[in-house]
């Protein structure tokens, strides 16, 4: 009797192996695009929360008894107040902190901390974050409740005071109001990340300026990029966003969020408002 022998084969040929590879590699094109997208959305969220957790810090603080109702200044082209020390019976130091580098070392998160408003430095996933860079956050700047003032004593160790310059990095600050004439460019930025103490001007509404004589506490992000800057706009100026990089308009200059225009290396400086007293 014959028996018929079935012809078996192992494997699969190249053009079957060629057809599972394409079907992978556009299922990975789909899903990492998903992936990227979920993860900016989420450095977005993290970012505007950030400034909610700063916006209650702030109104915190300034309903605690020591505020008094008025906002601390970081920015000036006056002295700010300086103390030799942490304790209530420092000396005022004549000169206290002036313009530029001094001035550099003060920002509103070392007061929200020293009033308990705020738990910890914010962990900042736009623009340029201290802490992940480095930052010896022991040589802090410390702040004076008692006299509400800055100190020449760090905040954390209480030794010699540091040099942490916080031009170039993500920070809360307060500056005077300014003139419409110093505000040509809202949100001006004159350099090295630092917003000019007189420059400090938003229109929230799209059109009107903020009252002068008056105190504006804002968030400084250098370092930010295009897409994020972008982003940010979207999320917190709504109908009064102008930037689309796509057309080429790569600046904002109403609302809550404004920008400083685009440096060489493709990044802004941008800056959140926060309150205006």
């Amino acid at each position: 009797m014959k028996h018929n022998k079935i012809n078996s084969r192992k494997g699969f040929t190249l053009v079957e192996m060629l057809g599972v590879l394409a079907i992978i590699a556009i299922l990975i094109s789909v899903i990492s695009v998903g992936v990227l997208s979920a993860i900016n959305r989420a450095r977005t969220v993290a970012t505007v929360s950030n400034f909610k957790n700063l916006e209650t810090a702030l109104l915190s603080y300034i309903a605690l008894p020591e505020a008094a109702g008025r906002l601390p200044l970081t920015k000036s082209p006056n002295a700010i107040p300086l103390v030799a020390n942490l304790a209530q019976n420092a000396t005022d130091v004549a000169s206290g902190l002036t313009t530029g580098a001094l001035q550099n070392t003060a920002h509103m998160e070392t007061i929200f901390l020293a009033a308990g408003t705020l738990e910890r430095l914010p962990n900042w996933r736009m623009g340029l974050d201290a802490v992940q860079s480095g930052m010896d956050m022991s040589a802090e700047r410390g702040w004076n409740r008692k006299r509400s003032a800055w100190s020449n004593v760090a905040a954390v160790s209480g030794g010699t005071l540091g040099s942490n310059d916080w031009s170039k990095y993500v920070r809360t600050e307060c500056a005077p109001t300014a003139t419409k004439a110093e505000v040509a460019n809202p949100g001006k930025d004159i350099g090295a990340g630092l917003m000019h103490a007189n420059g400090v001007q938003f229109k929230i509404d799209g059109s009107s300026y903020l009252p002068l004589g008056t105190r504006t506490a804002y968030v400084v992000l250098p370092g930010l990029s295009l897409k994020d800057a972008e982003k940010l706009s979207e999320e917190l100026n709504g109908s009064l966003n102008d930037m689309d990089t796509k057309e080429g308009l790569n600046a904002q200059a109403r609302g809550r969020f404004v920008t400083d225009g685009v440096a060489a290396d493709g990044v802004v400086t941008a800056f959140y408002y926060l309150a205006n007293m």
